[in-house]
């Protein structure tokens, strides 16, 4: 059987290498596969999100898991979607500048979040949750 911290830092691997083509085909001015893979990155990342904000954190909260460190977690989601929208704007301007600055704070933004998430956070989840990890797991692909 999977973990959570498996899982998810799966889905952030995933994510992870979306962003770095998409940077890749910003800097390169291929706005047109820029356009594309920055997409698929940003809804990824939509559902990364989803899967936490709907399912998992709420789940270890009902738990009596710890409420500071989730709150953490959404206010540092809220800053990367505000990010991720001035990143499709400068997609759609077509402005590697603009991008290759945005995509920089995004990637420290990225590392440090993804850090707590995947050495503290889930930890925390899969001892909590350990009874109903599976079905959680189930519950998240699905959204």
């Amino acid at each position: 059987m999977k973990t959570i911290t498996e899982f998810m830092t799966a889905d952030h691997t995933a994510c992870d290498d979306e962003f770095a083509r998409a940077e890749e085909a910003a800097l390169a001015n291929n706005w047109s596969k820029a356009e594309t893979v920055f997409n698929k990155f940003r809804d990824d990342m939509a559902h990364h999100f989803k899967m936490e904000e709907e399912i998992l954190f709420p789940t270890l909260k009902s738990a009596g898991g710890p409420a500071g460190p989730v709150h953490v977690m959404l206010m540092e989601h809220a800053q990367i979607k505000e990010l991720l929208k001035q990143m499709a704007e400068a997609v759609a301007q077509k402005n590697a500048k603009s991008y290759g600055g945005l995509s920089e704070t995004l990637l420290i933004v990225l590392q440090q979040h993804n850090h707590k998430e995947e050495n503290i956070l889930y930890g925390m989840a899969d001892d909590i949750l350990a009874n109903e990890r599976e079905a959680l797991i189930e519950r998240m692909q699905a959204v």
